[in-house]
């Protein structure tokens, strides 16, 4: 993961790659503070403004979504293979 929170995810059955980024209108940086959580550290990342987003049409991304907050990627992830997997039913 990158300082700015984003990440990419391979899928090994289909060879997909997804992209992901958090995007907020406020920094959550930690800028070298280091958290911790029953000893066990903070993911370090963040998020960006949406203009400073990578995923855009023009650098050849297709299909963006928008999880509302809360929403796993990876599991959206996994429900959007599925449902290729059933020919769109699902």
């Amino acid at each position: 993961m990158s300082s700015t929170g984003r990440y990419f995810i391979r899928d090994h059955r289909s060879g997909r790659l997804f992209c992901v980024e958090p995007i907020n209108r406020r920094n959550q940086k930690l800028d070298g503070q280091t958290w911790t959580n029953g000893g066990i550290d903070q993911v370090r990342g963040g998020a960006i403004p949406e203009e400073e987003s990578i995923i855009t049409p023009e650098n050849g991304f297709g299909e963006i979504t928008w999880l509302p907050p809360g929403t796993s990627p990876d599991g959206f992830k996994d429900m959007l293979l599925k449902r290729e997997e059933l020919g769109g039913q699902g």
